[in-house]
Formats: structure tokens, sequence, C-alpha cells
């Protein structure tokens, strides 16, 4: 990833897809005590119209100095068509600090030979790892082709594992991608949940964020926070019938996290 559009600044020695090292530019991020960032999901862009909702929450983001970086959780797209991906690219480089992305099933190509092409194309990255502040944030592709309902695949599930022994077991751990593991979502749970989250029984992990319920779920269990959020799009209802749209803010300190709803405009 491009240091000026979505990486995050100052975090040193995080992992790509490919597992390469990257060494990048230190800088303060938040306060020594809190750490804020944004997470957005199920945006799909279709055209330019479509794209005036994300121009908005960025521009709510952007006026929130607090918010250190944005993740974006997957179904950027409407059909994973590369003039959807580069509308939804545009409007998320304007981004005025660091983001990173996860791919949804509405971003792959199912014509395409290889399906992430486009996404690659433009989001560069389907898995990441990043660490500031004592923590680290993991994100990871879950999807299973264009399926809503999915298991996430074998080879994810060892680069996650591989992943983790480099993580000192103390560490508070941030996961996120784009399908739901709240134990009781309403819809749409990833079928192995148990299986990739059991991958942190000896870890610390912390917070699990995802998208593609259309609607704000948050529960927590053993310790851990599990978030769904409403679409910010308008050319998707949210699936709990309610008309907000938006995106979410997470507040880190310590190792404690909390979390609110900022509705955008549609």
């Amino acid at each position: 990833m491009q240091l000026s559009r979505r990486q995050f600044i100052g975090l040193v020695g995080a992992l790509g897809l490919g597992g390469c090292a990257q060494t990048r530019q230190r800088i303060g991020l938040g306060s020594a005590k809190r750490l804020t960032f944004a997470a957005i999901n199920d945006v799909h862009v279709l055209d330019a119209r479509s794209a005036a909702i994300v121009h908005r929450a960025v521009q709510s983001i952007n006026a929130n100095a607090d918010v250190a970086f944005t993740v974006i959780l997957g179904d950027i797209a409407t059909a994973g068509r590369l003039p959807e991906l580069k509308l939804a690219l545009a409007s998320f480089n304007r981004l005025e600090r660091p983001w990173l992305a996860v791919p949804g099933n509405h971003d792959v190509c199912t014509a395409a030979t290889n399906i992430y092409s486009n996404y690659l194309i433009t989001f560069e990255r389907m898995n990441w790892m990043e660490e500031e502040k004592g923590w680290v944030f993991i994100g990871i592709d879950s999807c299973e082709g264009a399926k809503s309902d999915v298991t996430v695949r074998d080879w994810q599930i060892d680069w996650l594992a591989d992943s983790l022994e480099r993580i000192r077991r103390d560490r508070p751990i941030a996961l996120f991608a784009h399908h739901p593991f709240n134990p009781h979502s309403k819809a749409y749970r990833v079928q192995n949940a148990d299986e990739v989250i059991g991958l942190f029984a000896h870890h610390n992990l912390r917070l699990v964020a995802a998208g593609h319920y259309h609607g704000n779920q948050v529960e927590q269990q053993d310790g851990v926070l599990y978030t769904t959020t409403a679409c910010c799009s308008t050319t998707r209802d949210n699936f709990d019938n309610t008309a907000a749209k938006g995106y979410r803010l997470f507040h880190i300190e310590g190792e404690g996290v909390t979390t609110e709803f900022v509705e955008v405009p549609s």
C-alpha cells in the first residue's frame, strides 16, 4: 500500500498478504492514553450519485480530529466492477488520515478469471497486520466467492495462525473482516466462526468488527467486543429495518474498547 493513501503511518514491521516487511515513518496517533478509529462498511458504490454518501462520511471522519485511522469492512462496490471500485477509491482517498480495507463478497468479480483482480488493482491487499499503541490490528479476507453465507477458507486460517505466532500473547488484538463473527448475529455469521476465534484462545483478542449484516449489532462475550454496523449506502437498505446509515467509532483506552454509531445523512 502507498503510505500516503491507506497505510498506518508510524506502524513498523507490518505484514501484508505476502508477508513483506515495510518501513514506516513514526508519528503520534491520538493521545497517550486513548486511540480512536473509524470503521465503515457496505457502501455498495454503483455510480457517482451513490458515492455521495461516502463523501459525506469521509467529511465527517475528517472533521473528527480524534480519528487516527479508518478501516473499510468490505462491500465497497456493487458487483466488483472496476469503475465502481475506482469511484469508491476516489472517495476514500479523500480521508486525511491512514486507512485500510478488506474485501466483501460484492467486491469480487465472478466474471473474471481472477475474481479478486479488480479489487487488488484498486485496494492492493486482502490480508494485513498492523500495530499501534501496543495493539495489533488484523484484517482478513472472509469471502468465499460471492456467497453471503461463508466458511473462512483453509489458507486464510493458515495465514492467520502463522501471523498469530509472531504476536506476543499478552498484546491486545482487534480483528476485522467483512462477514460477522458475532455469537448471536441475526444472520450471516461465519459458518466456522468458532474455529477462527479459537485460534486466539491463547492470545488477547479484544475486538472483532465486521459488516455484511446491515444493522447495528454490539455484543460482548468472553471479554471480546463483537460488532456489525448499518450500511453507509444509498443503493441498499439495512436488514434490521432501521433507516439510519453511517459508520462506527471505536475508542481504545488501555485494553478496553467502547464504540458508538455515527449517522450520516442519506
